[in-house]
């Protein structure tokens, strides 16, 4: 960090009005930026160039043909870019946003979002880290709450499984029944479908294809359950292999301080 006050004038291009120096920008073809801010706000003195830049804010932008502005103002055909703030001293304090396009606006806000998704899929699996090792002790204590666990969703899916064969068995039933009537019987002396019986029928169907729904659910909750177990054990395996290995490691020094 180069301080102003100490600087010397370097080597530099300053865009300027013949007879007069702007305050206001000037153009830098070389890097010694504190010289140039220096001559640019006409410092006197080392104790006058603090007393008077040290509440001063300098801009830093690029104009259409690359070439690196500084000034204490920007010019309005820039007041759409991105623009740099610096202190009196030439150290960068802070960012202008410039005008950004509905294209820019969406990339950065996807940016965000996948910035701050990361970090909430750290802290969960810190979290998770921390629940396993306060909760079991060993694999076994894991695979029991497993076992427990997937044995009630099991009970579920077979009382299911088994209420299903029921309506099925009794819509096969109905469909038998029905065949005696019109429209399914087309014989020209076949009485009409009772409406009870049309009823039944439709009831049947729709009560197979809810408890269909039911059961292929419990099957679901059942195949996460074993996948989140599986990933459970395997993680609380790896931490205590951690812990082991760092215990291992420090055993050494404890002994020999």
């Amino acid at each position: 960090m180069t301080d102003l006050s100490k600087a010397r004038p370097g080597r530099c291009t300053i865009g300027s009005i013949p007879g007069k120096l702007p305050s206001h920008m000037f153009r830098a073809s070389s890097p010694l930026l504190p010289a140039v801010l220096l001559v640019a706000f006409g410092a006197t003195s080392v104790a006058a160039t603090r007393d008077s830049s040290s509440k001063q804010q300098v801009y830093k932008w690029t104009d259409e043909k690359g070439v690196v502005h500084y000034g204490d103002a920007v010019p309005p055909q820039y007041a759409d870019q991105e623009k740099t703030v610096l202190n009196s001293q030439g150290v960068q304090v802070g960012t202008i946003p410039g005008k950004r396009t509905p294209e820019q606006l969406a990339a950065e806000a996807a940016k965000r979002a996948a910035e701050e998704h990361a970090q909430q899929t750290v802290a969960q699996a810190r979290q998770r880290d921390q629940n396993l090792l306060a909760t079991y002790l060993t694999v076994q204590e894991i695979e029991t709450l497993r076992d427990r666990r997937a044995d009630i969703l099991d009970g579920q899916a077979r009382v299911t499984s088994a209420y299903l064969e029921q309506l099925r068995s009794r819509q096969k039933q109905l469909e038998e029944t029905v065949q005696k009537y019109r429209p399914y019987n087309t014989a020209p002396n076949a009485p009409v479908l009772p409406e009870r019986l049309a009823e039944d029928l439709v009831r049947s169907t729709t009560d197979i294809a809810t408890q269909e729904r039911n059961l292929e659910v419990k099957q679901q909750e059942l195949a996460r359950l074993k996948a989140q177990f599986a990933s459970d054990i395997a993680r609380f395996r790896e931490l205590k292999k951690i812990e082991a290995d760092y215990t291992r490691e420090a055993q050494p020094a404890r002994n020999n301080p």
